[in-house]
């Protein structure tokens, strides 16, 4: 049988693909902070942009489901393992990189994005967790200026200050 433009050659047409009603996106992100506060107001915005144009979707809406992880690598997974029972297309968050670490292995092996709008860890590249989507900067950018600074300043000697955790070791060795 020989198949040309959705018409099979005996003359029937075939249902190549159809459009979903509603798309399922989840995010996962810490309510209670300054940065989660804001996201949740851009994301809701954002979704009713979206789904207020029939054009920009085809008519498809976005659904979006937001989830507490409160900083917890643990509720972090539970709550990505609980958009997967939605059939999820998308995961938006997490804020930190020690549950962008944790969530990005839910993510490569059930092959859903993870779109992260705040970790700037360089460890976490597209090498290693391939569904994994930084919308910004790694760290690195900044440490090329820091080090920049003090090569133009021609300091010998510099104190740097961090915080003692995975997050803030990463920047320091970059």
């Amino acid at each position: 049988m020989v198949f040309y433009n959705g018409v099979a050659s005996n003359g029937g047409s075939t249902n190549v693909s159809t459009r979903p009603d509603i798309v399922n996106v989840g995010a996962v992100f810490s309510f209670d902070s300054t940065v989660g506060k804001v996201a949740k107001v851009a994301i809701e915005a954002a979704i009713e942009d979206v789904n207020s144009d029939p054009a920009v979707l085809g008519g498809t809406k976005i659904r979006v489901q937001m989830q507490d992880s409160n900083y917890s690598g643990f509720l972090g997974i539970v709550e990505a393992l609980r958009f997967m029972e939605k059939d999820t297309v998308a995961i938006i968050g997490p804020q930190n990189a020690v549950t962008a670490h944790t969530i990005s292995h839910i993510a490569n092996e059930l092959q859903v994005p993870l779109l992260s709008f705040s970790v700037t860890d360089p460890t976490m590249s597209s090498l290693q967790f391939p569904f994994f989507v930084r919308t910004t900067q790694n760290d690195l950018h900044q440490m090329a200026a820091v080090a920049a600074i003090i090569d133009h300043y021609g300091w010998r000697e510099v104190i740097a200050l961090y915080v003692d955790d995975d997050y803030g070791e990463m920047g320091l060795l970059h």
